[in-house]
């Protein structure tokens, strides 16, 4: 072969590609559902981890902070509004009588009452810590050896990250609301954080559901093991 020829052979071969042109920085953007998603896995996976037992006092505290706090008393107001309210049919079905006829009280209680902002904050804060500091020496405390304590575990894992993540996603608007402004990773994360307070209520039903639901299934057994000794 002669020269020119392996010249022209191996040129191509020879020739330095780059292997990029520009430098272009990898971004990555979550929405907020993809985001609140995340949470709620790392919650599951930490209460999956612990077990239903050990997370009840954390779960305990931080729904009185969330109601407390986030929703400055709504719903428990709201609980004994409805309750004051339907006293007479409630009465009135104890007594075997029609309900029709019944009256529909007013409202309990009316107040405004608007705690300010700094101080909600500080107490969610504070009450979530309780909690901490009163789950070490609780008596129901115990590794997850029942067959549904982890994935009870895990359900209130998730639902107290949810409150948490909620709570400060609220406050966030709050702040925003009364004139705050700041910027930063952590203002980019509370934006885009959704709003889930309409499932929250709903959430924290079926947690003392599932309380009452254990309570009912081994109040029993507690009882006979008792009367034994």
């Amino acid at each position: 072969m002669e020269y020119h020829e392996v010249v022209r052979f191996l040129l191509p071969w020879l020739e330095v590609v780059p292997i990029a042109q520009a430098q272009d920085a990898i971004t990555l953007t979550l929405n907020g559902t993809a985001l609140l998603v995340i949470l709620l896995a790392i919650g599951a996976y930490w209460g999956y981890q612990f077990g239903f037992r050990n997370l009840l006092t954390v779960a305990f505290w931080t729904i009185a902070a969330y109601i407390a706090t986030v929703q400055g008393g709504n719903f428990v107001v709201q609980l004994i509004n409805r309750m004051w309210q339907n006293g007479p049919r409630l009465l009135a079905i104890v007594l075997g009588r029609d309900t029709a006829g019944a009256d529909v009280l007013e409202p309990l209680i009316t107040t405004e009452l608007q705690v300010p902002l700094f101080f909600r904050f500080v107490a969610f804060v504070a009450l979530v810590l309780l909690g901490f500091f009163f789950s070490k020496n609780s008596s129901w405390n115990g590794p997850p050896n029942e067959p549904l304590a982890k994935p009870l575990g895990l359900f209130v894992g998730a639902l107290v990250v949810a409150l948490w993540s909620n709570a400060m996603k609220i406050f966030w608007i709050d702040f925003q609301n009364n004139g705050g402004n700041l910027g930063g990773p952590v203002a980019n994360v509370l934006n885009t954080l959704p709003n889930i307070a309409d499932l929250t209520t709903s959430l924290i039903v079926i947690f003392f559901i599932i309380i009452l639901g254990l309570v009912f299934f081994y109040f029993p057994k507690v009882w006979q093991a008792g009367g034994r000794k």
